[in-house]
């Protein structure tokens, strides 16, 4: 798996000419096509210092697969509206069109000669991705969203991050990132069809809209393809695991210069086998962190005398149960035999709760399960047609079906103290003994005490059940665009587009191995599971206990969009140009809960993680927006642009953004932009729910005295339990706003070198967040009052009553928190990157030498909250609870280098993510980044107090040779030098380490050898 922490380096960032053409194709004079056709396939002209020219037949001058950046010496002008050209940032189609954004320019050759292979890669190394971005490796720790990736530049989360595709927006993701936030998937585009990927990485509103806060990533398409393009590609780790393999094949006919159209197919495939932590080097394959300085954190290990969890059991324990819902003993394994036969071992130590005997325990890896990296698969097709329908118009039109099939496992769940995500309802399963008799009149066999007629308290973890979540994420989206130039009598031609995309993403879900209340209770009362020996049980018996549960979810996306442009006069500087347009567009989700309530039948409801979450909505949205380019002077240009949305839902917004570009001299432009942005509240923040579960013991005394044992003692309904948080959608919430602020200099001192840096600014106002009132507050308040207590839209949903004491009083079920407009989120920070090519000196003068570096440095993330505290998340692991626990690096950096002697290229890329405080001020409390206690430990109980995390480095190494002008191969070592990722004690995302930055690092070494082949 290729690493997924660090800056993307196989990058260009475009200096003042911010435009991105959409592959076009350059006029190949007629006497000279047939003989150049091998070579002059499609590429891509860059508005920077052009590369040195590689001499013909060079990896740097390969097939159309890969874009070079060098302009053909025997290309045309191309004529205004004689094709449809994508220009990101801007609604001017002119491949000569200028932008003050900083927008970061990735080419299809950037990605070949890095080793990446998917468009999620590429998103995941950008040195802007930040904090909340979402990996593939965190859908296997259990994420909201699997199947799911998306980015988060500058660490607003995946929600302020706009993709598109060729300018077009996609539809969401059914499933919401953390339950909250809408996000486009970059999981079902095919690479090999990307032409360039276009991030803007500043505020995006005023052409395209909501949710470009932090940004735009814009991924083009390639508009020409001629011929059979084919790659077969394997790889593994150093360990010999983590298979991949991918195949794609390309097929092109036509010459939209020659012939006036052009048509392709292409067909992708790509097979990411799963990692399992078991298969890692330790400490990160085992629970027992003894080597490290922690404590032995597998599954039933007796420390100090006593049993250390019981929910860890691979077979069962059993003592006398004592009628309460307890038991009384010592406990004992009810088949020792199966400690081994389960890859646990029998242990026994002194129980010290006063039984005074001696207790047994089967212990369990607590990473047997669970996975570095899920099992993913990736099939997609793709049809794209153009044609020239006049000397001055073009059409395009493409179809895009893909499928992104994830699966997930993860640890079984048990009888005794399994985390539950069904309020209380897990305590009936613990309190269900196993009866000494059978229903029939036999013994139950199951119960070591049955033939003294006693009934027996079990606590198991189902190892024949492994919890698995098959995640079917289907894509289809057609799109077509027509555009051109009509003649004018005044000023310059009329420049139009008119296009229109719909996209429907299906989402079918299929959770296995988890059991329902229900099917835990009869399983144990009817003695249809084999406790002694669960080899014997039939599938039949498991699907009584674990139904399959399956869910269909499902969003849409469907926009037209006309666009008109004109030169209108002639300044000193150039034409003025103007371009107006509109938009309209429907989306809508749906999206049901994996795990509703069962207000009828609260059994059969599910007793382990299933995504307690749902969202629906749907909204039309109208929009006009305008842009006016100003060239005052050749030294000084302004772009002026707005746009005007209107939500059916009921609020419209404007969105007003400035561009200045100077340059007043040669080798030094100055830019800047200043603009304001918005993001619409989520589906799931308007009409959905979100439900986890925390502690919570009750400690009201009035409350208590309703909930004795015959002894006085207080019974367990009263005791510690899981309570409910439900995070509901809220209609009246206001749209988030935004002020973005961009500005530096373009420093070219010679021809082979650019030197830029660009100062960032985002805050985002009226920041949708869950209501901060804790939930314990609102508890306490509805023990002691009732309805009475509650704050303004609170409600508390009762408990089940007591089995106890049926007439006492309800604890409190699930306390109802919507969301609501806090207060402020703000970053700032500084890009800073390089270029430079040559050839080297003396006896290397062949060499041809490119090298690129990036660099983001995080200032400051700061979340105000509505109280004016301020918390600030820079350099910590904050924000934790909306980051999934990420947190926020200050730098992030690359650099890379290519080396090209005659058929040989050599990139090797030096990647690089500082380290960070182990504490995060959501979480630690206020300014508790000046201290160095290790307050956001996950497993606290098992790990060394450690304050900060480690810095991490990697280098990656790609090969290509070019046997021909046909075939060619490579190579792509990650992790080249073997670093290991920091250990992490805090994070969430991954076990000991941080999966967002660090990915390689658990992998180690891996290796990915291909061929590509143009005919």
């Amino acid at each position: 798996m290729l690493l997924t922490f660090s800056a993307m380096s196989g990058m260009t960032v475009v200096p003042a000419m911010a435009q991105t053409t959409s592959a076009p194709t350059h006029t190949v004079h007629k006497a000279h096509a047939k003989k150049t056709r091998a070579t002059t396939r499609t590429t891509t002209t860059t508005p920077v210092a052009a590369a040195p020219v590689a001499p013909a037949g060079t990896a740097a001058s390969r097939n159309a697969s890969v874009v070079s950046q060098t302009v053909p010496t025997e290309a045309a002008p191309v004529r205004s509206g004689s094709e449809n050209i994508v220009v990101t940032g801007t609604l001017f189609r002119d491949p000569n069109a200028t932008s003050a954004s900083p927008i970061t320019h990735i080419t299809s050759r950037d990605l070949q000669q890095r080793g990446i292979k998917t468009v999620s890669q590429a998103m995941q190394l950008l040195s802007s991705n930040g904090a909340g971005n979402l990996t593939n490796a965190w859908s296997a720790g259990g994420g909201f969203a699997a199947g799911g990736s998306a980015p988060s530049l500058r660490g607003l989360s995946t929600d302020s991050t706009l993709v598109l595709m060729d300018g077009q927006r996609n539809s969401y993701y059914p499933l919401a990132d953390d339950g909250e936030r809408n996000f486009v998937d970059t999981n079902w585009i095919p690479q090999s069809i990307v032409q360039t990927i276009d991030v803007q990485q500043d505020g995006g509103s005023a052409t395209y809209g909501a949710d470009a806060v932090a940004g735009v990533v814009n991924i083009i398409t390639r508009k020409e393809i001629k011929g059979f393009e084919g790659n077969a590609e394997g790889g593994l780790s150093q360990r010999g695991d983590s298979g991949h393999q991918r195949l794609y094949a390309t097929y092109g006919h036509g010459d939209l210069n020659n012939d006036g159209y052009n048509f392709y197919v292409n067909s992708e495939y790509q097979q990411d086998d799963p990692l399992y932590y078991r298969q890692l080097q330790g400490p990160y394959n085992n629970g027992d962190l003894t080597g490290i300085g922690g404590t032995n954190g597998n599954y039933n290990i007796l420390q100090d005398g006593t049993i250390r969890n019981f929910t860890g059991t691979p077979t069962a324990l059993v003592r006398p149960s004592n009628g309460a819902g307890g038991g009384v003993g010592p406990w004992q394994v009810l088949n020792p035999a199966g400690c081994g036969a389960t890859g646990g071992a029998l242990v026994t130590g002194t129980q010290t709760a006063g039984d005074g005997g001696r207790s047994q325990a089967c212990t369990m890896n607590s990473q047997r399960y669970e996975q570095v990296a899920p099992d993913q698969r990736r099939i997609s097709a793709t049809a794209h047609f153009t044609a020239n329908v006049t000397e001055n118009s073009q059409l395009t039109a493409m179809f895009n079906y893909s499928q992104n099939r994830t699966i997930v496992t993860g640890t079984p769940y048990g009888t005794y103290g399994s985390t539950s995500y069904t309020q209380d309802l897990q305590a009936n399963v613990q309190g269900t003994p196993l009866p000494a008799t059978l229903p029939n009149g036999q013994l139950n066999p199951n119960d070591p005490f049955a033939s003294q007629g006693q009934a027996a308290q079990i606590a198991y973890r189902y190892g024949d059940l492994i919890p698995t979540t098959q995640a079917l994420s289907q894509n289809f989206r057609g799109s077509v665009d027509y555009g051109g130039s009509v003649a004018s009598k005044w000023g310059s031609d009329w420049i139009y587009d008119v296009n229109f995309v719909g996209m429907n993403t299906l989402l079918d879900q299929r959770i296995t191995g988890v059991p329902t209340i229900n099917g835990e209770i009869n399983a144990i009362n009817n003695g249809t599971y084999n406790f002694v020996d669960p080899s014997q049980n039939s599938q039949a018996v498991l699907n009584s206990i674990a139904p399959p549960n399956v869910i269909h979810a499902r969003t849409q996306e469907y926009s037209g969009q006309a666009t008109l442009s004109k030169g209108l006069f002639r300044l000193p500087g150039g034409m003025t140009k103007l371009a107006i347009g509109g938009n309209w567009r429907y989306e809508a989700l749906n999206d049901p809960s994996a795990n509703p309530s069962h207000p009828d039948d609260p059994g059969e409801q599910y007793t382990g993680y299933i995504n307690p979450v749902n969202a629906r909505g749907h909204r039309w949205v109208e929009s006009g927006f305008f842009e006016v380019n100003l060239p005052f002077i050749k030294m000084l240009n302004a772009d002026v642009s707005g746009r005007y949305d209107h939500y059916s839902e009921g609020f419209s917004h404007f969105s007003p953004k400035v561009g200045v570009q100077f340059k007043p001299f040669k080798q030094l432009t100055l830019r800047g932009t200043f603009s304001n942005g918005f993001r619409v509240p989520s589906f799931a923040e308007t009409g959905g729910s979100n439900v986890g579960y925390t502690s919570y013991t009750i400690t009201n005394p009035a409350f208590l005295a309703q909930h004795l044992n015959p002894d006085g003692s207080i019974d367990p309904y009263a005791q510690a339990y899981r309570i409910g948080n439900n995070t509901a959608g809220n209609p009246n919430l206001r749209p988030e706003t935004s002020t973005n602020f961009t500005g530096g200099p373009i420093f070219r001192p010679t021809n082979w070198l650019t030197l830029s840096a660009e100062y960032y600014f985002i805050r985002k106002n009226h920041y949708i967040a869950p209501n901060p009132i804790g939930v314990q507050t609102v508890a306490d308040a509805w023990v002691a009052n009732g309805n009475a207590g509650l704050p303004p839209n609170v409600t508390v949903t009762p408990g089940i009553p007591d089995p106890q004491n049926p007439g006492g009083s309800l604890r409190p079920g699930i306390i109802n928190l919507g969301y609501i407009n806090t207060n402020k989120i703000s970053t700032d920070g500084v890009d800073l990157s390089f270029e430079a090519h040559s050839r080297l000196p003396g006896a290397l003068h062949d060499v041809l030498w490119f090298s690129k570096g990036t660099a983001t440095y995080v200032r400051s993330l700061n979340l105000t909250l509505p109280d004016g505290e301020v918390q600030h998340y820079a350099g910590t692991l904050g924000p934790y609870g909306a980051v999934s626990g990420s947190g926020t690096p200050r730098w992030r950096a690359n650099w890379q280098n290519s080396f090209t002697y005659k058929k040989l290229t050599l990139t090797p890329t030096v990647y690089y993510t500082s380290g960070y405080k182990n504490v995060a001020e959501d979480q630690t409390g206020a300014d508790s980044r000046f201290g160095c206690g290790d307050n956001v430990l996950t497993s606290s109980s098992f790990v060394p107090t450690r304050c900060h995390t480690k810095s991490f480095w990697d280098v990656d190494l790609t090969v290509n040779y070019k046997f021909s002008k046909r075939w060619s191969a490579y190579a792509n070592v990650y992790n080249l030098l073997g670093f290991r990722a920091p250990y992490d004690f805090g994070t969430y995302g991954g076990y000991l380490y941080n999966s967002s930055w660090a990915q390689n690092g658990v992998v180690l070494r891996s290796f990915q050898f291909g061929m590509n082949v143009t005919l």
